[in-house]
């Protein structure tokens, strides 16, 4: 491959809407950009099509077949040092595999970069204006707007769209170093990605944003509304081990500590659980004791289900996750019961009153259980507490 121009395409179970007749047309029609198309151990026909359009463009295209789905995090940083790796090109960028920016748009990218010695990264930007042919739903585009402004206060820089999936990086010793080591985030990772390039020593002059002259919301997202949830526990791990350093936002590194969101993510749970005692002895006429404990069960999944996306943002896989949750759980279920029973029974205190002290009790419990035993945060990966 000798192209001055790799671009990476992350593919996962793309195959039943990859169009490669786009693919083919743009590499006939351009030769100084080659493609490094990456399997992200994908379970449909994927790895057969990639083979077969890499045969087609011998010396073009080649395509990388990663052993287990990682993400496209892993898969884009992978593909990355690959094509960084293999030859002299000036330029490696990624593209997404819906080519919802089309591949014609790469010259233009690389036109920045050519013109301007001083940008190491060109980011396409999805900005509504005038002689540009930008659909995208309004919905995402006002929770892209969002998003933007967060990533913003995160990086303490003023970019309009970091998740466009259009990026193209200068080759150099600083942008190699972007991908040298596997990311903290595996839905934001754009954002990691500047927040390393600041860390190197660049700064927003080296970033450059290109309004991109079209873009098309492609159906078929892989894109979960838990994804969302994680994007927000992604980005305060982002703040939290990149961007802390700055004093003016003390409040920020507050609002992003891991007890924090552990106990906005316990105060949702707790009402939940609330919401299910009071429901058991007030209306069904339970227990007080069984109302605390069904109350903690509910709450508790509602916990699990935040705390794996939201408050650690955990990698683990949901069978060891999940078990060892159930076990902290359960101690405090049962630690609830325990101290709902005796403030009840007695030491004849109404049990609301009860349940808020074990709530507490178990809040700290449950949070130093999980944080060391469940999911095994890495000091490195969170921050400071």
């Amino acid at each position: 491959m000798g192209a001055r121009t790799r671009i990476v395409v992350p593919c996962y179970n793309e195959a039943p809407r990859l169009d490669t007749a786009r693919f083919d047309r743009y590499l006939g029609a351009c030769d100084d950009v080659d493609l490094l198309l990456v399997n992200d151990g994908s379970t449909d026909a994927t790895a057969a099509v990639l083979d077969e359009l890499a045969g087609r463009w011998p010396g073009r295209v080649e395509a990388l077949h990663l052993e287990r789905n990682g993400g496209k995090a892993e898969a884009v940083r992978r593909g990355v040092v690959a094509a960084m790796s293999a030859g002299e090109a000036a330029h490696v960028g990624f593209w997404d595999a819906d080519l919802a920016t089309p591949l014609e748009s790469i010259q233009v990218f690389v036109d920045v970069l050519d013109r301007l010695p001083r940008v190491d990264v060109v980011l396409g930007s999805r900005v509504q204006l005038l002689g540009r042919r930008i659909e995208r739903k309004a919905s995402r585009r006002r929770l892209g707007r969002l998003f933007a402004a967060t990533a913003s206060l995160v990086l303490d820089l003023p970019v309009r769209d970091t998740q466009c999936g259009a990026k193209l990086f200068r080759v150099g010793p600083r942008t190699r170093r972007l991908f040298a080591e596997p990311f903290l985030s595996r839905w934001i990772f754009d954002v990691e990605l500047l927040a390393r390039y600041l860390d190197e020593g660049g700064d927003g002059g080296g970033i450059y944003e290109l309004p991109v002259d079209q873009w098309e919301d492609v159906g078929g997202s892989k894109v979960r509304p838990a994804d969302f949830v994680r994007a927000i526990g992604e980005m305060a791990q982002i703040f939290r081990v990149y961007r802390q350093t700055t004093a003016t936002r003390r409040a920020l590194a507050l609002l992003t500590a891991p007890f924090i969101r552990y106990t906005g993510v316990g105060a949702i749970g707790t009402l939940i659980h609330y919401l299910i005692l009071i429901t058991s002895v007030e209306w069904l006429g339970a227990s007080a004791p069984i109302g605390a404990a069904l109350g903690a069960t509910g709450g508790a999944f509602v916990n699990y289900w935040l705390n794996y996306h939201f408050t650690f943002v955990s990698a683990r896989r949901h069978r060891e996750t999940l078990s060892r949750f159930l076990v902290v759980a359960a101690l405090g279920i049962g630690l609830s019961w325990l101290l709902v029973r005796l403030a009840t029974d007695a030491l004849g205190i109404h049990y609301f009153v009860g349940q808020l002290a074990a709530t507490l009790a178990v809040l700290v419990l449950g949070y130093l259980l999980n944080r060391s035993w469940t999911f095994r945060v890495d000091a490195g990966r969170e921050g400071s507490p």
